[in-house]
């Protein structure tokens, strides 16, 4: 399913959005230019649909035990994701951010520097 389609009014408790093209370098929080095109169609649909509370999912990519520098990037990538939308007239009693460290990879044995790319994300849960 389609970002447009998993977020909508009637969205399910736990439904989850992996945005394929919200993802950052290796040790940054910065935001893409494709990641703000990305959050530009989030804000689009959380201003349609104002009932709808978000937790903003911050991850990383890295091997071994989540790391206290892990740890503070993947708050990070969250929470600058979740300023984005403030920015963006999103009020911020609607979302929380969270980092997730390395916790929940999708690759957990990445070998190909695109699974490693897809483990440095933001997801967003609906509440």
């Amino acid at each position: 399913p389609g970002l447009y389609s998993t977020i909508r009014k009637n969205a399910l408790e736990g439904d989850r959005v992996y945005l394929d093209k919200l993802l950052f370098d290796a040790g940054s929080s910065k935001l893409k230019e494709s990641a703000k095109k990305e959050l530009d169609k989030i804000t689009i649909l959380l201003k349609r649909y104002p009932n709808i509370h978000v937790e903003i999912q911050g991850h990383v990519h890295s091997t071994g035990e989540n790391t206290f520098a892990g740890q503070k990037l993947s708050e990070a990538r969250a929470k600058r994701v979740m300023n984005y939308l403030i920015e963006n007239g999103i009020d911020k009693e609607r979302m929380t951010a969270v980092g997730y460290g390395n916790t929940l990879p999708i690759y957990k044995d990445a070998k190909f520097s695109y699974e490693e790319q897809a483990n440095r994300r933001v997801e967003v849960k609906i509440l």
